[in-house]
This record gives structure tokens, sequence and C-alpha cells, in this order.
């Protein structure tokens, strides 16, 4: 192939199947640990930085052999970027380094965004987002990290919170999968770090 051609054809790449070609660049440290354990707490980072505006103050881990759901109490924001046409919720879960540059707290997207929500969602072959933020609530579904539907209502509930579920991709992760200890390891530095955030693992892997 001569080297127009292969450039052509490097640029046609989009972010996700870049992601997708090549994730040993994203993802070592799962094929080094051989679990997909550290990816949960990758996926904490929004409800930390809501655990810093002094919002979150509760997440709840329900831990699957092939997925994982996290939900706390406090909603993403469905405030509608014009540039974009999307919601902030939308682009956090879809744009490469978003999630880091929306945090309220920079020092979160530094410390606890390393890889960020759209990358690992590039890296499931199916996730969702359901959150409740200002009397909105939206429904988000994901394939390969690229949205499949998105529906916003009304939704008049004073209490808001976000639910997360994301099932990595096994041809990318072939043989690793999550583990109850594995993640409850991942988590007890946070536990000790933030004293006064309820963090909770359930454990489903058994029931796979």
């Amino acid at each position: 192939m001569s080297k127009g051609k292969l450039e052509d054809n490097i640029q046609s790449l989009s972010v996700g199947e870049h992601i997708r070609m090549r994730p040993n660049m994203y993802f070592q440290k799962c094929y080094d640990e051989k679990s997909l354990d550290s990816l949960v707490s990758e996926v904490l980072c929004h409800a930390l930085d809501e655990y810093f505006a002094g919002v979150c103050n509760e997440i709840n881990i329900t831990v699957a052999k092939k997925s994982f759901t996290i939900r706390y109490n406090s909603g993403m924001s469905l405030k509608l970027n014009s540039g974009l046409e999307l919601t902030d919720a939308e682009i956090i879960m879809t744009k490469i380094m978003a999630c880091s540059n929306l945090k309220k707290h920079l020092e979160v997207g530094k410390e606890f965004c390393v890889l960020g929500l759209a990358t690992i969602n590039f890296a499931s072959q199916s996730s969702s987002l359901v959150t409740v933020s200002k009397n909105l609530k939206g429904n988000f579904s994901f394939v390969d990290g690229e949205t499949v539907s998105a529906d916003i209502e009304e939704y008049k509930n004073e209490a808001e919170w976000t639910e997360i579920t994301m099932e990595p991709n096994r041809t990318i992760f072939e043989g690793l999968y999550f583990t109850y200890q594995g993640v409850k390891e991942k988590i007890t530095p946070l536990r000790e770090r933030f004293k006064d955030l309820k963090i909770n693992v359930i454990d489903e892997t058994i029931a796979e």
C-alpha cells in the first residue's frame, strides 16, 4: 500500500474505531491485571465531581461477570450544547476528553478521569445512561459508543440520580471479566479517602 493510501486510511478512522483497533493503548491495565475491575472506578468520575460539589453522597455499584451498573444520587446535566446540538450528558458519554473538560472541579478530571467515560463507552458493545436533572429525565442507549436512542422527557421529581450500565466488548476483552472482590479492592482507597461518601458494591457475578 502506498504511503498516501495508508495516510488516507488512518485519517478515515473514527475515534471509536481507533480505540477498538488499538485497545492496548487505552486498556493495558486490564490486560496486565487480567480483569476488567479497573474500569469501574474510571466510570465514577462524574459521581466524584458531584461529590466534591456537595451533591452526591451515595454510589451503588452492581457487578456482574460481563457488565456493571453504577447508580448515584446526582443528575448529569441535560442542558443542550448549542455548538454540538447535544446535551452535556450525551457529550460526556460520546466525546473524548469531554468527560474531563466538563468537570466542575479540575482536580477530579486530572485524578479520576484518566480514560474518561467516552473511551470506555467506545469499547463497550452496549451501554445505557438514565439520568434525572432539573425536572428532566434523559434516557440514552449506545452501541460501540455511538448513540442509538436518546429521549428526554419532563420528570417532576425533586430527587436527582444517574444510572450508567456498560457491557465491555467481548472481542476486545476476550477472556477478561469483572470480579466482585477485585472491584471492592479498587473501591477501598476511595472509601478510605472519602469517609462521608457511601459506596456500596453489590455482587451479581454468581448470577451469570
